[in-house]
């Protein structure tokens, strides 16, 4: 049964399916490795969506909407999968020094609705959220990609988190070498590249410790459930299924 897994969210942002994807993969892969019988992957693309700007109009506020967005695109689909996630991780391409504006859309949107779908000031949604980018060229963005995923977690009431040092401060982080093809980080990785080396293992690593976090979580939260529930701020928490 579903509702008894961990459920582990992997978001390639990339309009293409190429090294992020594969960043991405190894990180869901060691998700997998921490206990496969009670962790749920489900992977989630941008390449071929549409995901327009918030037009900042406020409807999604209002009472008759339940935090509904007024623009019917790919949104709704990828924030119903981040609502019903435990673990989520970003990958994501550098794109001037940030992350892609397909993605950017998302979060604007997301952060505009989802307080009000649950008709709460600051719900407490404590998602284990973590961050992988990379670009085509050293010290291009990545760590700025990922400091922005980063505060969106803490803005969303959510958990950031890091892989293992020394090779994961805040996230993981690659680059190809100047390479823009989309299998370049992947060659590079199958040729022992040291640098490409080291975004592997890292996101790897921050697969593993994402979930084991979220595995942290649930079982605090069950203990906790009793007391928790006297507050609705964490009835976004408590309804991913946490009993007492």
């Amino acid at each position: 049964m579903k509702e008894n897994l961990l459920m582990v969210l992997g978001i390639n942002g990339s309009p293409r399916e190429g090294n992020s994807l594969f960043l991405l993969q190894e990180a869901l892969q060691a998700a997998r490795e921490v206990d496969p019988a009670k962790v749920h992957v489900e992977e989630y693309s941008f390449r071929g969506k549409k995901f327009n700007p918030c037009v900042g109009c406020f409807q999604c506020v209002e009472e008759k909407s339940l935090g509904e967005c007024v623009i019917k695109d790919d949104f709704q689909h990828l924030r119903d999968l981040w609502l019903n996630a435990d673990v989520i991780f970003y990958s994501v391409p550098v794109y001037h020094v940030g992350i892609p504006g397909q993605v950017k859309c998302f979060i604007d949107r997301l952060g505009n609705t989802i307080n009000r779908y649950y008709r709460l000031a600051s719900p407490r949604f404590l998602k284990v959220i973590g961050a992988i980018a990379q670009g085509t060229h050293f010290a291009a963005g990545q760590e700025l990609a990922v400091a922005f995923i980063l505060h969106h977690a803490v803005l969303k009431n959510c958990l950031p988190v890091s892989g293992d040092g020394w090779e994961s401060y805040l996230g993981a982080c690659g680059w190809t070498r100047n390479d823009r093809s989309k299998e370049a980080m992947k060659k590079l990785h199958e040729a022992g590249e040291p640098d490409a080396v080291v975004a592997v293992k890292s996101a790897r690593s921050l697969g593993k410790r994402a979930t084991e976090l979220g595995f942290i979580l649930r079982a605090g939260g069950k203990q906790m459930a009793q007391v928790l529930n006297r507050d609705p701020s964490y009835r976004p928490f408590l309804a991913k299924g946490i009993k007492e």
